[in-house]
């Protein structure tokens, strides 16, 4: 009798994989801002007021040093004048003596001075008052802002992903056959 006998192996496929590799490098991007302030200036000068008094003074007597100057020396030339023309006159008096005027007479004419009184409420007007009033001043310096951009960057490393086939195990097909009529003896 004849026996076949069939042995196989089926073949396999190792595989070498390597798989895909991406790598990043990033640096981030940054923003330098250059700031300057803005400002607010604000000048408010006061007002100013001014009382002129001058002429409330002026009716009490008293004045300003320019004021004062001028009254007295015209008061000074009236007075000059008039004493000029007393003596003058006295002194045509005296030479006139013949007509009998004697010095008693004419001393007893400088004794009859009339001294004339008046109340009178001073100031009689009021002092002359002034203002300035000027506006509050503002300035203003804008404000700034400089900005200056570092753009970030990405590097990438990127290695593909390998594959690689190799046989592992081959593959085969083996036909024995046994007879056993073969094996004997003769």
């Amino acid at each position: 009798m004849l026996q076949i006998r069939i042995d196989q192996q089926f073949a396999q496929i190792g595989l070498d994989i390597q798989k895909p590799f991406l790598a990043l490098r990033t640096t981030q991007p940054k923003i330098e801002l250059d700031i300057k302030k803005p400002e607010l200036k604000i000048h408010s000068p006061r007002p100013r007021v001014y009382i002129d008094q001058s002429q409330c003074f002026a009716d009490m007597g008293k004045r300003t040093p320019s004021q004062f100057s001028r009254y007295y020396a015209d008061l000074g030339m009236q007075t000059a004048l008039e004493t000029i023309g007393e003596i003058a006159a006295e002194g045509d008096m005296l030479g006139h003596i013949e007509k009998g005027i004697t010095l008693e007479e004419i001393a007893a004419t400088k004794m009859d001075d009339m001294v004339d009184f008046n109340v009178t409420a001073i100031p009689k007007q009021p002092p002359e008052i002034n203002w300035d009033i000027r506006p509050v001043e503002i300035e203003l310096i804008r404000g700034q802002v400089d900005l200056k951009l570092h753009r970030g960057t990405v590097e990438n490393n990127f290695q593909w992903g390998k594959v690689n086939l190799y046989i592992e195990q081959k593959n085969y097909l083996k036909f024995s056959w046994h007879d056993t009529k073969l094996n004997q003896l003769v």
